[in-house]
């Protein structure tokens, strides 16, 4: 036998073995996605059935009829394509898109339970009851007490979403800009309707604020993430 040459039926054996591994593995993948992606369904409608129960208590007296099915539907959708993304790992080389909609869906759900624990549903109403909150607003009006509501409440959301989800280094660094924004898309609905019937001053505040919060809370919690994993 010719030791330069491999024998035919040896390069049948591996080409066999490699095509056969090649479609096991297919095989067991498409059978995870599968059930992750019933997992993320199920699971997004379990959020959707509390976000429903959540909205619920919210006196839409001065709603339309239609706003709570509309929000509802909206935050089902965003629960169910985050919670998807999260279970699939779904990533590029430079989009990190399952660790940041784990940011965003932790600091929803911190959002939920402050906002259940709350003892007013309309969440500006207590704010502006409260002494910081009341200043602020004879202070600079309610466009800046909002913005700085805002700015609270999503920089603590983002700093405890960020710290839970952004904690293995082995994956690889990542920029705080994704996870924020992930963490004010699935805010954004709450603002829009807890800022119904105010101005877009209001809303505007509401929304700039927690976009600079969500940013510097992912930015903090990562940093204290990494202080605490140092060596």
């Amino acid at each position: 036998m010719d030791s330069g040459h491999t024998p035919q039926d040896l390069r049948e054996g591996v080409r066999s073995g490699i095509l056969a591994a090649v479609r096991q593995d297919v095989e067991l993948r498409g059978g995870r996605t599968a059930r992750l992606l019933l997992a993320a369904g199920a699971l997004g409608a379990f959020g959707a059935i509390g976000i429903t129960l959540l909205l619920s208590g919210h006196p839409y007296g001065h709603h339309p009829a239609s706003h709570v099915v509309v929000f509802t539907a909206i935050w089902s959708g965003l629960l169910v394509v985050s919670l998807a993304l999260a279970f699939l790992q779904v990533r590029t080389p430079s989009l990190p898109l399952a660790r940041s909609a784990c940011v965003g869906l932790l600091g929803l759900g911190l959002a939920g339970l402050c906002g259940a624990l709350c003892p007013d549903p309309h969440f500006l109403q207590w704010w502006f009851s409260t002494g910081a909150g009341g200043q602020l607003s004879t202070a600079g009006g309610t466009a800046l007490s909002v913005l700085c509501f805002g700015l609270v409440t999503s920089l603590l959301f983002g700093a405890a979403g960020s710290l839970a989800a952004l904690g293995s280094s082995r994956r690889g660094p990542i920029r705080p800009i994704l996870p924020a924004v992930a963490l004010v898309i699935l805010l954004a609905p709450g603002i829009a309707l807890q800022s119904f019937g105010t101005s877009w001053a209001v809303f505007g505040g509401w929304l700039l604020g927690t976009v600079a919060g969500a940013y510097a809370g992912v930015t903090i919690g990562m940093r204290f993430r990494a202080w605490f994993a140092a060596p």
